[in-house]
């Protein structure tokens, strides 16, 4: 069976609900030759026992890889999820967002060798999102900026709707963002350089995302904007907690980004994988994660 052009990761703890609506949007995307790996850091029973019944009548080939919970090890999970990925091309989403139709052909379209893809989302309050059903999703009320998502930005229930509105991507070409986990993609080689996620992050708060997209500037590789091409909703939930240790962590860490030798040095699986088989070298190798 030939390797799909896109390997979808979704990183997901617990949220059952917004993970099944975000599969949902999955099932209706205009672009359709992908796999989809379930990054479970350690939820609960009703995750994996859900799963299982849905993974044989999902319309794409879908994994579910799970470690125990033990705090926040979101990096470490999305690492084996890397080496179990057969796609050349890598896009990032997190259970608690919805995509619209055109996700995935966006990056798609937008990939360019030597950089990576990010964009924003529109934030759903938590009032809100839960009366968000998969009729819904499936409807196409998330395809674009619909009387919906207006009436609820008119209340206050929805903000950064304009996230969603095309034009924009013309008329603010350069309009700076920092990178976000759940609307990224790149190349799987050239996350492969930087050995992937830097499993040091054992706490939420963003750092974690923000030190992928430093170290791979650091090698050149560099931010490729598809802020208001790629619509994205994020479905508030309760708070996740404080995020000054992740935040802190990055600082230390980016201080210390002087060369493409400190970009790779990392605490990481994908490191350990290649340094196991002796391959420090950028290349993915063609068994990659089959191992």
């Amino acid at each position: 069976m030939p390797p799909p052009a896109i390997s979808v990761f979704i990183a997901t703890y617990n949220y059952l609900n917004s993970l099944k609506l975000c599969l949902a949007s999955l099932e209706r995307q205009s672009l359709d030759d992908f796999e989809v790996l379930i990054a479970d850091d350690g939820s609960g029973p009703e995750v994996g026992e859900w799963l299982a019944t849905y993974r044989p009548q999902a319309p794409f080939a879908l994994q579910h890889l799970w470690h125990e919970d033990r705090g926040f090890r979101k990096c470490r999970i999305l690492n084996r999820c890397l080496l179990a990925a057969r796609g050349d091309y890598c896009l990032f989403l997190d259970a608690d967002c919805i995509q619209g139709r055109h996700f995935l052909q966006t990056h798609w379209d937008h990939r360019q060798p030597g950089r990576y893809l990010g964009g924003r989302r529109v934030m759903i309050a938590r009032p809100v999102a839960e009366t968000v059903t998969e009729a819904m999703v499936r409807s196409g009320v998330f395809d674009h900026i619909s009387l919906w998502s207006l009436r609820h930005t008119l209340t206050g229930g929805i903000r950064s709707l304009e996230e969603a509105w095309a034009p924009l991507h013309t008329l603010r070409p350069r309009h700076p963002f920092r990178l976000l986990g759940c609307n990224f993609s790149l190349h799987r080689e050239d996350l492969f350089r930087v050995n992937g996620f830097d499993e040091d992050y054992e706490n939420r708060g963003g750092g974690e995302d923000t030190d992928v997209s430093a170290r791979l500037e650091t090698l050149g590789i560099t931010l490729k904007s598809v802020r208001y091409l790629a619509a994205q909703y994020h479905l508030g939930h309760e708070k996740a907690g404080e995020k000054s240790a992740s935040l802190e962590l990055f600082r230390e860490k980016s201080a210390q980004l002087a060369n493409p030798a400190a970009a790779v040095a990392i605490n990481s699986a994908v490191a350990r994988w290649k340094a196991d088989r002796g391959r420090p070298d950028s290349n993915v190798p063609e068994a990659f994660g089959k191992s």
